[in-house]
C-alpha cells in the first residue's frame, strides 16, 4: 500500500463513487470463478451499497492522492435479514481499484473494521465472501464455514461461502 493512502469514514455523498469502484472491480475479479448468465443477473444487485450500511460510519474509504481506491466496512446486523446474532458481526461491500489490487488496501479497510468492530463489542466477524475473495479473507484469519448460496433480492441465487474470524 503507498504510503499515501488513508482509510477515512465513507460519507453518503461518495455513493456513486464507491458503486462505480465495486463495478470496476467485479467486473475485473468475478469473470473466471462465475458463469456469465450468474454475472449478467447478479452484478446489477451487488453495485448498491445499502444505505443503512453507508449511513452508520462503518463503512470506509481508502483514499490515495484524493481518489477513492477502495472500500468496505461492517456492520452488526446480518445482510438480507437485518438479524443482530449476539456479538456478531458481518463484513460487507469490499472492493479496490483493480490497479491497486494486491497492494495491501484492502487489508488496511478490513484491519479497520476489525478494530472497529472490537470497539463495538463484536466477538467475533462473518462473511458471505465472494468464490474469489476467500484467499483474501483466510489471510486475514476468516475460516470457511460452508458453501452458501445468497440471495440477492428475490429471486438472484449468488453462490459464496460463509466465513469467520473469531476476535477475541
Amino acid at each position: 500500500m503507498s504510503a499515501g493512502v488513508v482509510i477515512e469514514k465513507a460519507m453518503v455523498e461518495d455513493r456513486d463513487a464507491l458503486e462505480a469502484l465495486i463495478g470496476r472491480c467485479y467486473a475485473k475479479v468475478y469473470p473466471g470463478w462465475y458463469e456469465a448468465d450468474i454475472l449478467e443477473n447478479a452484478l446489477p444487485a451487488m453495485l448498491r451499497i445499502d444505505p443503512k450500511l453507508l449511513e452508520s460510519g462503518r463503512y470506509f474509504k481508502a483514499i490515495d492522492d484524493g481518489t477513492i481506491v477502495g472500500c468496505g466496512g461492517w456492520s452488526h446486523a446480518t445482510p438480507g435479514t437485518g438479524d443482530k446474532v449476539g456479538a456478531t458481526g458481518h463484513v460487507r461491500h469490499f472492493a479496490t481499484e483493480p490497479g491497486q489490487m494486491r497492494t495491501g488496501v484492502g487489508s488496511a479497510i478490513l484491519e479497520r473494521c476489525v478494530s472497529d468492530a472490537l470497539d463495538s463489542g463484536m466477538t467475533r466477524l462473518q462473511c458471505f465472501s465472494s468464490l474469489p475473495a476467500e484467499a483474501f479473507y483466510e489471510r486475514h484469519g476468516f475460516e470457511r464455514v460452508q458453501e452458501v448460496t445468497v440471495m440477492l433480492g428475490e429471486s438472484i441465487p449468488f453462490p459464496a461461502i460463509l466465513m469467520q474470524r473469531v476476535l477475541v
